[in-house]
């Protein structure tokens, strides 16, 4: 009788120890929940002085995975305003100009498959600012995840902007123009 009752203690503590190592494993998947952005590639690079372009009077800092988070909500609502803004200019050629309608603007925006390039900064007024370079080609090289990808002319193929965390804001939007 004591065997069998060992055995039976053995056995559910082994159970037991099975479930809290599987639930140790979810929970830790959930905490490691790593940010993804929707169907892209990222980097994130460390500020240089010499792209004084991009930020003056800027303090290299980092940039955690919920900061991550709450900067994509914002680049979302950027996407969605820009392109809003691109629908109604459309809709306003395409009624002045009926004979020579467009499909599109040629500055719609989406994320979906553009690499991405993170510099963050604290700004002269302690805020930390991100501006994020979008590419929807880098030409095959890997150069891309070092060194800045600037690109004349592509259209919406290369854009960037600015988003201010601490405002939970964007401004700066640029999106390049067509040759």
């Amino acid at each position: 009788m004591k065997q069998l009752l060992l055995i039976l203690i053995i056995s559910l503590t082994a159970c037991n120890g099975q479930t809290k190592q599987a639930d140790k494993t979810i929970e830790k998947q959930i905490v490691s929940s790593h940010f993804q952005t929707p169907d892209s590639t990222y980097v994130i690079l460390d500020y240089k002085s010499d792209w004084h372009w991009i930020f003056k009077d800027a303090e290299l800092t980092t940039l955690s995975e919920n900061e991550l988070n709450e900067v994509e909500k914002i680049i979302e609502q950027a996407i969605k305003e820009n392109n809003e803004q691109q629908r109604e200019s459309l809709e306003k050629h395409n009624t002045i100009y009926a004979n020579n309608r467009w499909t599109e603007t040629g500055f719609e925006l989406k994320t979906k498959g553009f690499k991405r390039q993170y510099v963050t900064i604290i700004n002269d007024k302690g805020q930390k600012e991100i501006w994020i370079n979008f590419f929807c080609n880098d030409w095959g090289s890997e150069n891309w995840r070092s060194e800045l990808m600037e690109v004349n002319d592509g259209g919406n193929c290369y854009f960037n902007l600015k988003v201010n965390l601490k405002k939970k804001t964007y401004s700066e939007l640029y999106i390049n123009g067509y040759a």
